[in-house]
């Protein structure tokens, strides 16, 4: 095969890397970002085998990551129902009606108004009356306390959940399914926000009878001040098997407090060259997350993805691969 010019393979890696943006598109997260990053320095490096070969690992990286993130068709019924739960003072929750695996997609839903603050009302009024009343059926946790009427605002507050588009980046988005999952501080469920539409995933394997679980503040913080923003948000004390697991509160608040201070020094480590301290920290990360329960596909893939970068960085290109393909 003829050698390639710097050029030439230039031409190739930008036109790969464009034919990735546009594919990806909106859903594109951080795991592809970094790869797009990856490859706009491969083509810009000055010796042309660096480039190539940088371009290559990235090439490879991309089937990865692209098999890794397609979609599961959609399920041809539900596998969870929904019904009253005593614990909720009269609230609901969703529950699984049969087995669930790990990584299965549970729901697919487009939010019945995505608005911000300031556009909220003018687009809760150009509802119709059968979606506007399907709307106010959400919980309005502030207007049932203090026993007035139900407000738009209110139940936006209550039930919404970041939607960005690129034209409206602080949009929220309210839906009919997913807003009536409850909150646990070791949930079942990951959500994400993908082309319009709300996907739900089973976190872990989930048996038949177990309510579904996601998270509304976030989780790698101590114990009582998870509960104090659920108290001032959402108007509620958590009583989660995590927050009421009694002498074991401390030890999970001990491993939450160093997943998160994991997350800040892994990518500061792998920027100043600290590479191989960089993956030990991941591994070490990994383990947190099995010890709380946190492991989601997401939250493994992220961090892997953190790995294979380190090991990209690094020079080390069967070491990126290996983390790719975890």
């Amino acid at each position: 095969m003829a050698a390639q010019t710097q050029a030439e393979q230039s031409a190739a890696l930008k036109k790969a890397r464009d034919s990735y943006l546009a594919e990806r598109g909106k859903s594109e997260g951080r795991t592809g970002s970094a790869y797009v990053d990856q490859l706009v320095a491969a083509r810009d490096a000055p010796d042309p085998r660096s480039a190539w070969a940088a371009g290559q690992a990235y090439l490879a990286a991309k089937k990865v990551l692209d098999a890794k993130a397609k979609l599961q068709p959609k399920p041809p019924g539900k596998c969870y129902a929904f019904r009253r739960v005593d614990a909720y003072e009269g609230g609901i929750g969703a529950f699984a009606t049969r087995d669930i695996d790990k990584g299965e997609l549970l729901l697919r839903e487009p939010p019945i108004v995505t608005a911000t603050l300031d556009t909220l009302e003018a687009a809760v009024a150009g509802l119709d009356e059968a979606r506007r009343k399907k709307l106010f059926s959400l919980c309005d946790w502030r207007a049932e306390r203090d026993g007035t009427e139900k407000t738009a605002l209110g139940v936006f507050q209550a039930n919404g959940y970041p939607a960005p588009t690129k034209l409206h980046p602080e949009n929220a988005g309210l839906f009919l399914e997913f807003s009536r999952f409850n909150h646990a501080c070791k949930p079942n469920v990951h959500h994400a926000w993908r082309a319009g539409e709300k996907l739900v995933f089973a976190a872990r394997d989930v048996k038949k009878g177990a309510e579904l679980t996601t998270h509304y503040v976030p989780l790698e913080e101590l114990r009582e001040d998870r509960r104090k923003e659920l108290k001032e948000r959402f108007g509620f004390d958590c009583e989660c098997a995590c927050c009421d697991s009694g002498v074991r509160v401390p030890f999970s608040d001990a491993r939450r407090v160093h997943l998160k201070h994991l997350d800040g020094v892994i990518y500061d480590k792998a920027s100043r060259g600290k590479h191989k301290a960089a993956i030990l920290d991941v591994e070490e990360r990994l383990r947190l997350l099995m010890d709380e329960m946190l492991d989601s596909p997401a939250a493994v893939a992220r961090s892997c993805n953190d790995a294979a970068q380190a090991a990209a960085h690094a020079g080390d290109a069967k070491a990126q691969r290996t983390w790719l393909e975890r």
